[in-house]
């Protein structure tokens, strides 16, 4: 009795790892509420939404935002099933006949839809939900497959992975500050722009195999590459504007949260500034994706994903205790305490070379 139950609970396990940790949970990471997660808490802090009913309902969104991005993922490999298998591409569903595949793929979607009900008072919030549905679909499902649009399709992409989910944090957390609201949502579409394109940039040469007419393979490999340049370069003064921004709407918290926040503030321009003598002086390559652990993935992901969330999830704390859960969570999902991923970072290379050049 005792083995029937701990081999349900390892199937159980073994089923969830496979669909919902995909990628060695890259659910936690290929996400744009998880990667801009510094939106929600900044709105969280800004509009003085700090009770526990708050918390709940932060929660209850990342949940979300979780089951979604995993829909979103699973349709996509359902849609390339005999794509993949034709051209030896791995696939979530490769051992999976297309029953089992689509009754998973739904599941999820019941899932995002069960926990994206606990905002569905908010007439906004559906409608920019059922189009973030629909075009997440028909991104890989025919007749539509607007990943094969080229430049329509690259922006539809970034309105789905991207805009869209900032638009839904802003609806169901009654963020109504149409400056704030734009700024914002400027500086994620052009981090998408940049995280999208150079997932093309890498694709081409199998894109080009399989016939997929994405935007890199529609408009050339140099023309897709000057894109990518222009949107890391957009990204980064944009963060610096947002950041400055938000100096100035915060400025009324006490004196430690405020410490707190200005030192963050000084920690991005110390490090934009190193990164332009990197970029212009030593002519390094400022391309985030294919030099991890250097400033430029500092300044794209590093920075904005993992240190803005926790500090801004620490602000939270000063103000209402139970936000520590919070805090110990994103912890755990940016891995501050593995030694591996410590070692890839840039500021352990940066001390790693101080201490061999002293």
């Amino acid at each position: 009795m005792v083995w029937s139950v701990d081999i349900r609970e390892s199937m159980m396990w073994a089923f969830i790892k496979k669909y919902f940790g995909w990628r060695d949970w890259a659910v936690l990471v290929y996400n744009s509420i998880f990667e801009n997660l510094f939106v929600l808490l900044y709105i969280l802090v800004r509009e003085q939404k700090w009770t526990t009913q708050d918390l709940t309902a932060t929660i209850v969104f990342l949940l979300f935002s979780m089951f979604s991005t995993t829909y979103g993922y699973l349709i996509n490999d359902y849609a390339d099933m005999e794509l993949d298998r034709r051209h030896g591409k791995s696939n979530t569903f490769e051992n999976d006949s297309r029953g089992r595949a689509l009754w998973i793929t739904m599941l999820f979607l019941f899932l995002s839809v069960a926990t994206g009900w606990y905002f569905s008072d908010r007439m906004t919030f559906l409608e920019l939900w059922l189009a973030w549905i629909f075009i997440s679909t028909f991104y890989s499902l025919p007749p539509l497959r607007f990943k094969e649009r080229g430049k329509p399709g690259l922006l539809l992409v970034v309105l789905a992975q991207r805009l869209l989910p900032v638009l839904l944090v802003f609806t169901a957390f009654d963020f109504h500050r149409t400056g704030e609201m734009v700024l914002l949502a400027v500086y994620v579409f052009f981090r998408g722009i940049s995280s999208d394109v150079n997932h093309q940039v890498e694709d081409y040469e199998n894109d080009i195999k399989t016939g997929t007419s994405t935007f890199a393979v529609s408009s050339g490999r140099r023309v897709a590459r000057g894109m990518l340049r222009f949107s890391l370069e957009m990204e980064k003064v944009l963060l610096l504007i947002v950041l400055l921004y938000i100096t100035h709407t915060l400025a009324w918290m006490d004196f430690l949260p405020l410490l707190c926040w200005l030192l963050t503030v000084l920690l991005y321009v110390g490090m934009l500034l190193f990164g332009y003598k990197q970029q212009w002086v030593d002519q390094k390559d400022p391309n985030p994706f294919s030099h991890p652990g250097t400033v430029f993935q500092f300044l794209h992901h590093s920075y904005p994903s993992v240190i803005l969330s926790l500090v801004l999830s620490l602000i939270l704390v000063y103000f209402e205790p139970v936000f520590i859960l919070l805090f110990i969570f994103l912890l755990w999902v940016r891995r501050v305490f593995s030694l591996e991923m410590i070692k890839k970072s840039f500021v352990y290379n940066v001390i790693r070379k101080a201490g061999r050049d002293a």
